[in-house]
């Protein structure tokens, strides 16, 4: 994505106009916001993921209203730079936005997620590599595998809040559902009920309820994976089971 500079003013003289705007100067606000319009539509996009143009789009509402609060708000004695304080408000703005209109996870960014985390990458979370992320295969790839856990009831907020926090436990986990694929019988029984059949497989695999009730849903995501199609997804499993070996 091609970012976007402001090509109008610079930064050593936007604090006597923000505090114009402040004290009443509604000329210079409307001023501002349009002059600073090219900066708020990069920094919507670059939330979503996607270019956002002028006047079609929610987010880049969000945004243009998020700017316009961040002048009312912004103190240049706790915030040297109006503009990093800016993007942290419109930010903020859109997170609070995909919290109300959340219908379907499947149009989310990856950004809102990471956000509500603090700051914790969900990929990196979740398995090791990120460093593809970005490429728009793992988009879709997140999409199909998205629905796909939607088909068992659950959500990615619901994975990423019960899925193991260490990565040794991760490691276990991915080796678990690894052994779990190869059943044929224990996969069609899985697909069959949407859950997983904790007492069967503790019996058959030898191993630990416990570990089977706690890390359930993680296990069933790394199954859902290795039987999918999503290749680029799979090698962040397969670096997990890797260092098992």
């Amino acid at each position: 994505m091609i970012l976007l500079k402001n090509p109008f003013k610079k930064e050593k003289d936007i604090h006597d106009r923000v505090l114009m705007s402040k004290n009443g100067d509604l000329c210079e606000r409307n001023g501002l916001i349009q002059d600073y319009k090219p900066f708020i539509i990069n920094v919507v996009s670059k939330e979503t993921g996607r270019f956002v143009s002028d006047g079609d789009s929610d987010e880049l509402s969000v945004g243009l209203i998020a700017f316009n609060e961040a002048i009312d708000r912004f103190d240049i004695e706790r915030s040297r730079s109006f503009l990093s304080f800016a993007e942290r408000v419109i930010k903020n703005r859109l997170i609070d936005f995909y919290r109300k209109e959340k219908k379907n996870f499947d149009t989310i960014p990856i950004s809102y997620l990471n956000e509500i985390y603090e700051g914790e990458d969900i990929e990196e979370r979740l398995f090791v590599d990120s460093s593809q992320w970005e490429n728009q295969d793992v988009s879709e790839e997140m999409e199909d595998f998205i629905k796909k856990l939607h088909g068992f009831g659950i959500s990615i907020e619901d994975l990423v809040e019960s899925s193991p926090k260490h990565l040794d436990s991760r490691k276990n986990s991915a080796r678990i559902a690894s052994q779990i694929v190869k059943d044929e019988i224990l996969m069609k029984k899985i697909m069959d009920s949407r859950k997983i059949p904790v007492a069967e497989i503790e019996r058959n695999l030898h191993i630990s309820r416990k570990v089977l009730h706690k890390n359930k849903k993680f296990i069933l995501a790394v199954c859902l994976i290795l039987l999918s199609n999503n290749e680029i997804i799979k090698g962040y499993v397969y670096n997990l089971l890797k260092e098992v070996e």
